[in-house]
């Protein structure tokens, strides 16, 4: 088990731990990749494209990265609103019960979250695609000023 399962992040984070409280395989690779990052960035690696054997950014895995965003937002603007039919009959037909109340004070919740998970995949999918874009114009100014 890792340095990070202690109780307050197993509370926090119970989709990283299995039954048996043990990290995930998915938790375990960010794990990995986070502990990849800080040991870059303590042995003084860290800056941009291809020098010293630092960190590396992939300007067309990134833009990847933003186009899948946008699929995921266009989905979550359909799927995420699967239930609404069904909340707003049971809403109607309980109206007079604290049932029907509840369901559609649930709905209008759900409503709001998917509005605003929505609104930061959507900037998330931007800033992919910006960085993607700044990465390229730096790396072309510098190929030119090095004359390359």
């Amino acid at each position: 088990m890792s340095d990070r399962a202690t109780a307050f992040d197993r509370m926090m984070n119970p989709w990283a731990y299995d039954a048996d409280g043990n990290l995930t395989a998915q938790a375990r690779a960010q794990e990995a990749a986070r502990t990849q990052i800080n040991s870059t960035s303590a042995s003084g690696g860290g800056g941009g494209g291809g020098g010293g054997g630092g960190f590396n950014a992939d300007p067309n895995a990134l833009t990847t990265a933003g186009n899948n965003s946008d699929q995921i937002h266009a989905r979550l603007n359909t799927d995420g609103r699967g239930a609404d039919e069904a909340t707003a009959k049971v809403s109607t037909a309980l109206a007079n019960w604290s049932t029907g109340k509840a369901a559609a004070g649930a709905a209008g919740t759900w409503d709001q979250c998917v509005a605003a998970l929505g609104g930061t995949i959507g900037q998330t999918s931007q800033a992919l695609r910006a960085t993607a874009t700044n990465y390229r114009q730096n790396e072309s100014a510098v190929q030119h000023d090095l004359g390359a």
